[in-house]
């Protein structure tokens, strides 16, 4: 068999290596270029407006990476779940700090606690009083701070305005909490962050069982600081709160 070659014009040539660039770029953007592929029904390449991209093809440019990309989708589906549980406590992490009631030594008024290790924490009080939290819940999570393992949760009680989040936005991050209002007055009500120290396993599970949205009634000694000493009686810091609420709990109820 005879070899022919195979003869373009420079327009002809202009348009295949554009057409070909067009196909390589669009999928690095997740793009379907099945889409965007030109055919021709005649021998005279396009006009140059044939190559503009219609605006609501690059609109669905994300929606094609998804559809491309299924685990990529999966990826974010997951990633929005986990924040989700975290934020309201319904996914607990693997190292969540648990009281160890079996192992502690506890005295009787609840004001010095030894674990195995011969670790120490000592807790004052701010009175002797009962005080008594009830409203709704907007937020809880555990708290998780290893050198501390007292403490439980992070719940916040609201009641008035500030159960309402049509009028007060609430939000909490590394134990404090925030409220933000577009009222010219300070909204009517209470909120209250409560740091949770369990006085019993039940109350803990208790405690573990709220979630946000729920009624809740808490009651408890709120404390004024707790004291960690190491295995030789050496201090090692102290938790207080500023503006919040560090509970000993003694009684939870979820209301209907």
């Amino acid at each position: 068999m005879g070899s022919h070659a195979l003869v373009f014009s420079e327009d002809q040539l202009q348009f295949r290596n554009e057409h070909h660039l067009q196909r390589l770029i669009i999928p690095g953007f997740c793009y379907n270029s099945t889409v965007m592929e030109h055919k021709s029904s005649s021998a005279l390449p396009p006009s140059a407006d044939s190559h503009k991209t219609p605006t609501h093809q690059l609109l669905l440019l994300p929606l094609g990476c998804l559809i491309r990309s299924p685990l990529l989708f999966i990826g974010i589906i997951l990633v929005g779940y986990l924040l989700w549980g975290f934020s309201t406590g319904e996914i607990t992490l693997l190292w969540t700090t648990v009281p160890e009631f079996d192992t502690w030594k506890i005295d009787s008024a609840f004001t010095s606690v030894e674990d195995t290790n011969g670790e120490t924490w000592k807790i004052r009080y701010e009175s002797k009083n009962n005080s008594v939290f009830e409203g709704l819940v907007r937020h809880t999570s555990p708290i998780n701070e290893r050198a501390f393992p007292l403490l439980s949760h992070d719940i916040l009680v609201t009641t008035g305005d500030f159960a309402d989040p049509a009028k007060v936005r609430t939000s909490v991050s590394n134990h404090r909490f925030y409220w933000y209002s577009d009222q010219s007055n300070r909204p009517k009500g209470t909120i209250n962050l409560l740091h949770t120290v369990p006085s019993t396993e039940e109350i803990y599970n208790q405690l573990a069982q709220i979630r946000k949205g729920d009624t809740v009634r808490i009651q408890g000694i709120e404390i004024l600081d707790i004291s960690r000493y190491d295995q030789q009686g050496d201090f090692r810091g102290s938790w207080a709160d500023a503006g919040c609420n560090t509970l000993l709990v003694t009684s939870v109820e979820i209301l209907p």
